[in-house]
This record gives structure tokens, C-alpha cells and sequence, in this order.
């Protein structure tokens, strides 16, 4: 498994911190929580990190819908 992902990491964007933080912007900004601290929305999120990876990997992947600029933020 860690073979597996040191090639994604090669062949990704990913390798800079700052793409790392970008990965837990999107995911921040677009996870929900109830005012119980229950999570609503972690399925919607992980799906929006894995497109926001794959648009760093293959810059002809078309993200659907297109990423708001809320999404990408980073949280202060």
C-alpha cells in the first residue's frame, strides 16, 4: 500500500505542502456539521477532495460542477 502511494504522490501535484493544504481546505470548507457536532456532509466532501486530486493529476479531468471559490479557500 505505501508503494502504491509514494507512485501517486510522484505523479501527482501533491508533492507540495501547499497542494496538501489546498486537499484540507476543500475538505473543511465543504464539510457540514449540525450544531450537535454530527457530520452531514462527509461523503459530499470526500467526493469534492477526490476531484480536487484528480484535476491536480490529470489537468484534461473536467470537475463537475466546476469548484466555487468557497471550496478552495483557505479556512483563517
Amino acid at each position: 500500500m505505501m508503494r502504491a502511494w509514494s507512485i501517486f504522490l510522484s505523479a501527482c501535484a501533491l508533492r507540495s505542502g501547499s497542494s496538501l493544504e489546498q486537499v484540507f481546505a476543500v475538505y473543511s470548507n465543504v464539510l457540514r456539521v449540525d450544531a450537535d457536532g454530527m457530520v452531514l456532509s462527509d461523503g459530499g466532501a470526500q467526493c469534492r477532495v477526490a476531484q480536487w486530486i484528480r484535476a491536480c493529476c490529470g489537468p484534461d479531468c473536467r470537475v463537475e460542477p466546476p469548484f466555487a471559490a468557497w471550496e478552495a479557500e483557505f479556512p483563517l
